[in-house]
């Protein structure tokens, strides 16, 4: 995709045992998004446990290290991760992370996340940390999905992604509309989408398979600052 090749690759970041470099990395280029997608998570988990009357299955796309599931089951915000992997010397090992976690106010005990990623190391410290139910290690895009996965599929009520659209595309959401069944599973979709990225393929997708895909009346986002004056560039070629 055209548009990938402008951004900055970060996959050295992402596949590091610990999620330190990742987190200073992010807090250098100024990125606060899953803050500020935050809200619309926590009002949608929140109207949809009212309904249910049950805990709430969370599939997030692109997860990382699980920072989304950290921010909404321990009531957090980056720069207090930051404050925690980030400061100390040495950085912390799990245990010290299981421990950081285990001290907070109990966790959420409504929400139930699964993670998706292509980054091993990083859904093995999510799950060592204690950030999710399972994690699936695929690149949808280009692999056929694990049958755990589409099991899992069935039983989601909310599926969200914060900035890995781009990545993903049209042939991820095919795979998984395949094994989702609307009659008795009709999940919540809700995407962060940098400004870069066409939606029009995925949105013929969710149309196909009788779902609509809506702008909310949240206005834009601020995004993360560029990462160099060559990126800056290749962007605004992009957009124009």
């Amino acid at each position: 995709m055209e548009e990938l090749e402008v951004k900055k690759d970060f996959s050295d970041i992402y596949t590091k045992k610990y999620p330190a470099p990742y987190l200073e990395e992010m807090k250098n280029v100024e990125y606060r998004i899953p803050d500020q997608t935050k809200p619309l998570y926590k009002h949608l988990t929140e109207r949809m446990g009212n309904y249910h009357k049950r805990p709430i299955s969370i599939l997030d796309l692109g997860s990382s290290y699980g920072i989304n599931s950290a921010l909404l089951n321990f009531e957090l915000i980056m720069s207090e991760l930051d404050d925690f992997f980030i400061q100390q010397n040495p950085r912390p090992s799990i245990k010290e992370v299981q421990d950081f976690f285990d001290e907070l106010p109990s966790k959420n005990p409504n929400l139930k996340f699964y993670l998706v990623d292509t980054s091993s190391p990083a859904l093995e410290f999510a799950e060592k940390a204690g950030l999710c139910e399972g994690s699936f290690c695929v690149n949808m895009e280009k692999e056929l999905l694990p049958s755990e996965f589409k099991m899992t599929l069935g039983n989601i009520d909310l599926i969200i992604s914060t900035g890995c659209i781009g990545y993903i595309g049209w042939k991820s959401f095919e795979k998984m509309f395949e094994n989702i069944d609307s009659q008795n599973s009709s999940p919540i979709f809700a995407f962060s989408v940098l400004r870069m990225f066409h939606m029009d393929e995925i949105e013929k997708v969710f149309r196909k398979n009788d779902f609509e895909l809506v702008k909310t009346k949240i206005g834009p986002l601020k995004q993360r600052q560029f990462y160099n004056e060559e990126e800056m560039e290749k962007n605004h070629r992009i957009v124009r």
